[in-house]
């Protein structure tokens, strides 16, 4: 797959609205035809993950452009390196991986630079905090331009499990497996990033 056809592939479907994640058994189907050299099968996947990735990067990066840069990057490493996937973990835990890596290697390489002001995409809403904490107003949408200079100011391991857990709304156990740490840890790391979060937030004028 080329970077043209992986390009027309997102486009075209960037207006589809968002699909349930695949389970196990599709998923590995997916994943075995792109092994093949099925370009379709990886059709299929871009369309089902593209938005998720989207958030992830855009959750990390708090930038459009560098999100979708990293979201393209994201699927042309999976295209490349997919022979080497041994169904050790989900495809979705693999294909995380991969996208914090693009997002932190990004990060680097704009030297740790901060967008400010950060360009806000309404189309990819934050999703609300689940317990009645000040960071619950913040992330409504008319807000997220402030959550999203916040969540610049945090340390990476803050700001990664803000977003899986928060915008991503997984489990804890499914965390604790793509940032290979307790279940213990998972919950003691996100109460520091919440504290983190609220701190910095508190620090805002609203």
């Amino acid at each position: 797959m080329s970077i043209g056809t992986l390009a027309a592939t997102m486009e075209t479907y960037s207006e589809t609205i968002q699909t349930e994640e695949l389970d196990l058994a599709q998923e590995r189907e997916l994943v075995q035809r792109c092994q093949k050299g099925d370009v379709d099968a990886m059709g299929t996947l871009i369309i089902r993950y593209q938005h998720w990735v989207y958030n992830i990067a855009y959750g990390i990066l708090g930038h459009h452009q560098d999100a979708q840069d990293v979201a393209q990057d994201a699927f042309l490493s999976v295209w490349e390196n997919i022979g080497k996937f041994e169904f050790r973990s989900r495809f979705s835990t693999w294909l995380y991986r991969i996208v914090k890596n693009k997002c932190f290697n990004q990060i680097d390489q704009h030297q740790r630079r901060k967008t400010d002001p950060m360009e806000i995409d309404d189309s990819q809403p934050w999703v609300p905090l689940d317990t009645a904490t000040p960071e619950d107003a913040a992330l409504r949408s008319e807000e997220k331009d402030i959550v999203h200079r916040a969540l610049s100011k945090l340390k990476d391991d803050y700001r990664e499990i803000l977003v899986l857990r928060e915008l991503r709304e997984l489990p804890y156990e499914e965390i604790s497996e793509i940032l290979g740490c307790t279940l213990g840890r998972v919950k003691s790391r996100l109460h520091e990033a919440r504290k983190a979060l609220k701190k910095e937030l508190e620090r805002v004028e609203w």
